[in-house]
């Protein structure tokens, strides 16, 4: 790919701080109510688009968590980049590279954030083109592709709901973490598990979100997913995995982000962070330390 025609941006990961499972739709799709912020663990993606006669695309997958990603249309990059061409309205010569950094299957929100990047990247190139998108339709598009990549086209948290149409802003403090990616888990088999009884809103996002956007540390009982019980019961080596991660360090709290397999914990400090991933990685996790990212 020409280094002069292609765009590199980074693909910032996700940790979704609270979530709440608050209704089941028609639809059969889940509303929730979650504080999702992005962080700096992230794939890098490089976007290559020009006007044409006939469409045409690629997309090369390569990168240390490459493994099991798809290279065809079951990857929502690929799905971004053919959104793209429909917003276009016109034929699109597209070209995209994807180096893989964030855990497959970790709840980190990996693929939607490549995705927002590529639909953040693609709609600037275009402009630069001429061909302006509106804000309303690349919000369409983007949730047409996945339920988190509305919220990951800003670079900023979010209080979300419904399906994950619904946005709001937040303006937080930043926050630092240790993540550590336990085993993959399947967010679909995840929501297929959740029974009636977890269905309920307690209302820990929404005082999550005040506390926050009021400048204070998360207190730590308003952390964590609502589908942690779904998720285990979809996948018991999920349940053992988290067993074993919550056992590294003893006095750490690790609370499961979405739909798991991925753990986090807040520190106060980087170097605390550092110390928790350093311990993590040597109990055989793929772990980092991360700070919120906008």
């Amino acid at each position: 790919m020409s280094r002069l025609s292609t765009w590199v941006v980074p693909a910032y990961a996700k940790l979704n701080l609270s979530l709440e499972v608050v209704a089941r739709r028609p639809d059969g799709w889940h509303d929730i109510d979650s504080v999702l912020v992005p962080v700096d663990w992230h794939d890098l993606v490089g976007l290559s688009i020009d006007l044409a006669q006939a469409d045409t695309m690629s997309l090369t997958v390569d990168g240390p968590a490459a493994a099991g990603v798809p290279s065809g249309e079951g990857n929502l990059t690929f799905r971004a980049a053919q959104a793209l061409r429909a917003l276009a309205g016109r034929p699109l010569a597209i070209r995209v590279w994807l180096s893989k950094i964030v855990p497959h299957g970790a709840g980190l929100g990996g693929g939607s954030a490549d995705a927002a990047a590529v639909l953040r990247a693609g709609v600037n190139r275009l402009a630069s083109l001429g061909v302006v998108i509106g804000p309303e339709r690349i919000a369409a598009a983007a949730l047409s592709i996945g339920s988190d990549v509305p919220a990951l086209l800003s670079l900023t948290a979010q209080r979300v709901r419904g399906r994950g149409e619904r946005l709001t802003a937040l303006s937080i403090p930043a926050l630092h973490l240790a993540i550590a990616s336990t085993t993959p888990s399947s967010t679909a088999d995840t929501y297929a598990a959740v029974t009636p009884a977890e269905i309920r809103d307690d209302s820990r996002s929404d005082r999550l979100a005040k506390l926050l956007s009021s400048g204070q540390a998360p207190q730590l009982e308003l952390l964590g997913s609502a589908l942690e019980p779904a998720a285990c019961r979809a996948n018991p080596a999920l349940a053992h995995a988290l067993e074993r991660a919550r056992g590294v360090v003893a006095g750490v709290d690790w609370w499961l982000t979405g739909s798991g397999g991925a753990v986090f914990t807040v520190t106060r400090r980087r170097e605390d962070a550092e110390q928790l991933a350093l311990a993590m990685r040597a109990a055989g996790f793929d772990a980092r330390a991360c700070r919120t990212v906008g």
